[in-house]
Parts: structure tokens; sequence; C-alpha cells
């Protein structure tokens, strides 16, 4: 890898983390921050540039654990364009999706059935990843034009879609922010309103909760927090419903829903840059992961 390089923890499973370069999709690493033990995982099949498509771009990477299998994977999305024969080169088109799926146990990628959508925040990995399936917030590039979470089953390797709750208004992306999270061990979704006041930015959240994935009927409304001042997104759920948050300039906070009391937990960020990742440790050996639950 280079010298310079914008790190990503993409996931985190049974103690071993899976780190990626946002400067190069091709730089992803495997770590046990426990034994000290890394692999660079190999270089993936598909080219940035070929002779059929004009370029390509990440859209969208995560990391699980598949537990039929004792396999550790990685699923890459990517987005294939060829240049407008009329606006080119100002507006090149996407021409076809691309994903690859790359196995521990194998060492190997291999191409897997692909979804037409949008990745939203594609470099930062899966935003939740519960009992063998991770999801990203997403939004769809075909007739339904759908916004919501696209959810991806590491162990039968298939995709599916959860549109928004119906009736909740989130406006386009720059108008409202989503964010999803593990709430009970269910995907939780919060959705931002944001009012500018005398005093300055009040921010409210609506919080959502998924109960089976594919069926937008199975969203409920859980509460609303806020009225909050200076936070910029909830990043997840510590006990006792307090919130992890990042606040508008880049520090990480603790949010008591019960006190209204926000705690500054002194560190710092850049915005969106942090991350909060489960993790738990282990001495899961990389080389022979696949021969240990």
């Amino acid at each position: 890898m280079d010298k310079r390089a914008w790190m990503y923890i993409v996931g985190s499973c049974n103690g071993l983390v899976c780190l990626h370069d946002n400067s190069s999709w091709n730089n992803t690493l495997l770590w046990n921050p426990a034994t000290k033990e890394t692999k660079v995982v190999p270089i993936s099949n598909m080219p940035r540039i070929s002779v059929d498509y004009d370029f390509v771009v990440l859209n969208g990477i995560g990391f699980g654990f598949d537990a039929k299998t004792h396999d550790y994977k990685i699923i890459k999305n990517f987005r294939l364009y060829e240049p407008d024969s009329y606006l080119e080169p100002y507006f090149p088109i996407i021409c076809k999706y691309h994903s690859e799926v790359y196995s521990l146990r194998t060492n190997s990628w291999r191409q897997i059935d692909s979804v037409p959508c949008h990745i939203w925040d594609s470099t930062r990995g899966m935003r939740t990843n519960q009992n063998g399936i991770g999801t990203w917030w997403a939004s769809g590039n075909d007739d339904t034009n759908w916004q919501g979470i696209l959810s991806f089953d590491i162990t039968n390797e298939v995709f599916l879609k959860t549109p928004l709750p119906d009736g909740s208004d989130i406006g386009y992306p720059n108008d409202k922010y989503l964010e999803y999270f593990l709430l009970n061990e269910l995907v939780a979704l919060g959705i931002s309103w944001k009012a500018i006041v005398e005093e300055g930015s009040q921010m409210w959240w609506d919080i959502w909760l998924l109960h089976e994935y594919g069926v937008t009927e199975s969203w409920t409304k859980l509460f609303s927090v806020g009225p909050l001042t200076g936070v910029f997104r909830p990043l997840e759920y510590w006990r006792n419903d307090i919130i992890f948050w990042e606040k508008d300039d880049g520090q990480l906070a603790l949010y008591d829903p019960s006190t209204k009391e926000m705690t500054n937990l002194q560190i710092d960020g850049e915005l969106l840059s942090l991350q909060i990742i489960p993790y738990m440790e282990s001495l899961v050996s990389i080389s022979g992961a696949n021969d240990i639950v």
C-alpha cells in the first residue's frame, strides 16, 4: 500500500477486522488486533479500467462470517461506466453493475449476481451486520426508484431490498439525513429533521425499527429524539438506551435520552470520519480462520 492511506473499518467478525483504503478499492486488509496477524487480500478480478468500459467505481463493500461453512467473506459491488456518445466525456453513463465475493477459505474472488442500485457512503462498509446479514443505505437506479436499505445474506450470497417506511416523508438525501444502526439486535433507522432557529440549529431524529427484511410494512416507529443542538448524526446505541453521536465539530459524544444530557468523550475527528464497530477479542488465526468457529 502507499505510505499514505485513507483507511476505513469495513467490519469486524469473531475478532477479525477488515480494513479498506478509500484511495484504492483494491487495497483491502484482514487483521486480528489481538494476535497482530494481518493478511493483504488479493486484488479483485474487476480491473479499474478495461477495453469494454470507460471506468469502474466501488459501489459498496462489506465483511461478514458464513456460519454454515465457517468462512469469512468480503463483498464488493461495482458500477461500470461507458461514455455517452453525445455528452462524452462529461456525463458518462452506467452500463453495468458487478458484484464479487472473496472467500478467506479459498483465498479467491468470484462473481455473483448483482443488483442495480446506488449505495451511499459506499467505502465505509455495511452499516449493520447481524446474524449473517449486512445492510447498506441505498437507492434504486431502476424504474421503481426506491430508497431504503440493501441487505446481503453472507451465507446464501443474495441481496434483498427494503424500501423506507411508508409515510416517513424523508425527502431527498440533501434535505434529510438517514443513519442505520443496531437496536435490540434489529436494524434501526434514524431520520433527521432539522430546523434553523434564532438560537442555532436544532435537530430531531425519528427512530424506526425493522422487524423483517424486505417487508416495508414491518417498519415501526419507536420514538423521537430531540430537539438537539450541535449534533450531526447518531452512530450507535449503547446500553440503557444511551446513544453515541457525532457532533457538528467532529467530536464523539454520548447522549442519555432519559436525562437529556450530552457528554463529550474528548475524541475528535473530521466530520464523517467516526465509526462505531462492535469488536470482541479472539485468537482466531487468519491463515486458518475457516477451521475455527
